[in-house]
């Protein structure tokens, strides 16, 4: 791999453990799943390697760079093929800086349903509201049109279900597409518990909710960030990579 500043190489290792706890949090599928940051020169974009799972991303070695072109600029092994997702949000959206897509259990059976997902238990931050569905997402997302036509559906969203297929996150910071993603499909799986329960229920005021977004509380990095909620997680990846995890690589994967 070509030669990283220190502070590329920090926000690279942060990458990699961003990519091990979606692992950890029930996100990952076989090798498919992948994330992708920002290039801080403007070049593109770093984004997971492929042919390795999201709990075998160790540091920098496994990110490969890549222009909005989806030409490799640096780094080693192959890109996945539905770079264009992360390319295009990134292009149409330049307050984003990391995404992520994965195709976690729950949201996943959820996005074939025809019913917009509510909200059921309302919480902090992270929480998407009423995440749109993009209605063309059931095969790869390999190619530019496709991806911008993903983002216009997005609109300003930090989430999107792709029907019958996955989930595509987003955010500001590293920690934000990952605590959407797993925010998500909580959601989900509560959403599907209650409605194959057969007991009548309602939701709270989403108008409330979605004042968070309005009003720039949403993905608060004095909620998210610091001693809170991504420390959390890191701290639950720290344990359980010290227990011997099987879903988390114990040594770098050859490439």
């Amino acid at each position: 791999m070509a030669e990283l500043s220190n502070s590329l190489r920090a926000d690279l290792d942060e990458l990699a453990r961003a990519c091990r706890v979606l692992e950890l949090e029930g996100q990952g599928d076989r090798v498919v799943g992948h994330m992708a940051l920002r290039d801080p020169e403007g070049r593109g974009m770093w984004m997971k390697r492929a042919g390795v799972a999201l709990g075998e991303i160790f540091d920098a070695r496994d990110f490969v760079l890549l222009d909005f072109d989806g030409k490799q600029l640096a780094g080693d092994g192959k890109s996945h093929g539905e770079w264009p997702i992360h390319s295009e949000i990134m292009r149409l959206r330049p307050e984003i800086n990391a995404t992520s897509h994965t195709h976690p259990f729950y949201a996943s059976v959820y996005s074939a349903s025809e019913e917009p997902l509510m909200t059921v238990v309302p919480r902090a931050t992270t929480q998407p509201v009423r995440p749109p569905c993009f209605d063309d997402g059931t095969g790869l997302i390999c190619t530019k049109n496709v991806a911008a036509a993903m983002v216009e559906c997005m609109g300003q969203h930090t989430a999107v279900l792709l029907r019958n297929h996955g989930i595509v996150t987003c955010g500001a910071n590293i920690e934000d597409p990952v605590l959407v993603a797993i925010a998500l499909d909580k959601m989900c799986h509560e959403a599907l518990t209650i409605n194959a329960s057969g007991l009548k229920f309602g939701s709270p005021d989403e108008s409330a909710l979605l004042k968070k977004f309005e009003d720039g509380t949403a993905l608060d990095p004095a909620i998210i960030g610091g001693e809170t909620l991504w420390n959390f997680f890191c701290r639950k990846l720290a344990r359980a990579e010290k227990a011997g995890d099987p879903r988390l690589a114990t040594e770098p994967v050859p490439i």
